[in-house]
């Protein structure tokens, strides 16, 4: 299967965002949508990258990851949980991602699951 390099697309997108906030461009309540279909080669990357956003936060409801996984591959299923629910106890001041597996969207569509991950 082809490579999963999220971190590079995270820090990417994390840092456009903090670049707009700065210059008073960011709207507050930000969602980044991420629909991967396995687990990243660089895991370990992808946890630093989501931490240091969190540090430059100044409140949780300021920005959001909503990882959107599709197919049932376990290894990524495992990883995207992990974020969803652990990362407060390895460092990151706020709780920012959240997964949707394809199991939790039972017979809602993708485009459906994207709306609800806009207005969550």
């Amino acid at each position: 299967s082809a490579p999963t390099n999220l971190a590079a697309v995270l820090q990417d997108a994390t840092n456009s965002y903090f670049q707009r906030k700065a210059s008073g461009d960011a709207t507050s309540g930000e969602t980044l949508l991420v629909v991967t279909d396995g687990e990243p080669d660089d895991r370990r990357a992808v946890i630093d990258v989501i931490i240091r956003a969190t540090e430059k936060m100044e409140s949780d409801s300021e920005l959001a990851i909503s990882f959107i996984q599709v197919g049932n591959d376990a290894g990524a299923t495992t990883f995207l949980k992990a974020l969803d629910d652990q990362l407060e106890g390895v460092g990151a001041k706020f709780d920012i991602c959240d997964t949707i597996t394809i199991d939790d969207m039972g017979d809602l569509s993708l485009a459906e699951v994207l709306m609800s991950a806009i207005d969550d």
